[in-house]
């Protein structure tokens, strides 16, 4: 009796164990057929590998990497990756798989059998397959949104750059403007003085010669303040304002200045196309060194011929007046004027030379574009 009902128990824990492992035989295949309904129907690549080895790839891996999934199960992860980040994902992945804690979730780039390289994000884990610790990982293609994020920090650095450039153009603009009316200020400003006092003494005056050499002088300062009214109007004037036109205006003021004194004068010009045109303020003290070195000619160098040479290049600019003159002997010439050149080229970060050799030969040249110092601002 006894003996039979330990036989009956035997049976029953039997069954039921039977029963658990039908039962959990069951759970696991409903759970492997959910996870493959899954892996197959979803838009992420899903792999899992063992140190690098495919075991298993999805179809939407085929989407992903270009690649059949016959084709991936012949390969290697590292394969798949690109060489930049080959090293950094091999180490993760073999770390992962003794244990090591890592991050869940990063981004790298593939390479697809076609060569396209493409950013994709990952998530990975590990899992037993088989008795042993593989990873698995879910992988999405994020290329168009890191294209995108790149397209708009390019958007950004390009408006920043630009708002930049117009704050600079704008203090450009300020300090041009200031210097322009200094300009007006000290050279129109002292001849209108000059004119006004000569008036007065001309009023005084008892002898016709000295009258009329008053108003000589008077004659003479009146030209050059229409010169210089005409020079400034011509650098306020931007639309108008290229290489050409102020090589023309050169030609045209050496050409009066000279001739009208009974010398000679020629000017041969080079300039290079290019988009970088001369500013006002860069136009009027090119024109003002320039025109102080013809007044010196003109006034001291008793000279027959003066010849000019410009050339304009992308990175420089240069000027030679040369005329067969007197020189410079005994300090003629070399008061206020070429001072005022000398300091209107330290002004553009130019060089200016001045020689006195069968005649006087004045060289001036500066950088393209000029490097005005500009204080709280780099050019």
């Amino acid at each position: 009796m006894v003996k039979k009902l330990k036989e009956k128990k035997h049976l029953t824990a039997k069954g039921k164990l039977h029963e658990a492992v039908e039962k959990a035989t069951k759970l696991l295949q409903e759970s492997e057929a959910k996870f493959r309904a899954l892996a197959e129907t979803t838009a992420a690549a899903i792999f899992i590998h063992q140190g690098g080895k495919f075991l298993y790839a999805n179809p939407a891996g085929e989407a992903i990497t270009g690649y059949t999934i016959d084709e991936v199960l012949k390969m290697d992860f590292w394969g798949l990756t690109h060489p930049d980040y080959r090293e950094l994902i091999r180490e993760r992945g073999n770390a992962r798989l003794q244990g090591g804690q890592l991050p869940p979730r990063y981004e790298f780039k593939i390479v697809k059998k076609s060569g396209e390289e493409r950013w994709v994000f990952m998530t990975a884990g590990v899992i037993e397959y088989e008795g042993k610790p593989a990873i698995i990982g879910t992988i999405f293609d994020i290329t168009d949104r890191r294209q995108a994020e790149e397209e708009k920090a390019r958007f950004y650095e390009e408006s920043v750059r630009q708002y930049k450039e117009r704050i600079e153009e704008e203090k450009r603009h300020l300090m041009e403007k200031e210097k322009i009316l200094m300009d007006l200020h000290d050279g129109i400003g002292g001849i209108t003085t000059n004119i006004s006092l000569l008036s007065e003494l001309a009023q005084k005056k008892s002898s016709v010669t000295e009258l009329k050499k008053a108003l000589s002088t008077i004659s003479e300062l009146s030209r050059e303040g229409m010169s210089d009214i005409r020079s400034i109007m011509h650098s306020l004037d931007a639309k108008e304002i290229t290489w050409y036109t102020m090589t023309a205006e050169l030609r045209r003021h050496g050409s009066n200045m000279v001739e009208s004194h009974g010398m000679s004068f020629d000017i041969k010009t080079s300039v290079e196309d290019m988009d970088e045109q001369p500013g006002s303020l860069l136009c009027l003290n090119i024109f003002r060194v320039y025109k102080e070195a013809i007044a010196n000619i003109v006034k001291h160098s008793g000279a027959k011929s003066v010849n000019v040479n410009l050339n304009v290049s992308r990175e420089k600019l240069t000027l030679a007046i040369r005329d067969d003159g007197s020189g410079l002997k005994g300090g003629r010439g070399m008061g206020r004027g070429i001072s005022n050149m000398n300091a209107r080229t330290k002004e553009m970060g130019g060089i200016l030379t001045i020689t006195s050799d069968n005649g006087t030969h004045i060289y001036f040249e500066l950088p393209v574009p000029p490097k005005y110092p500009i204080p709280g601002m780099e050019l």
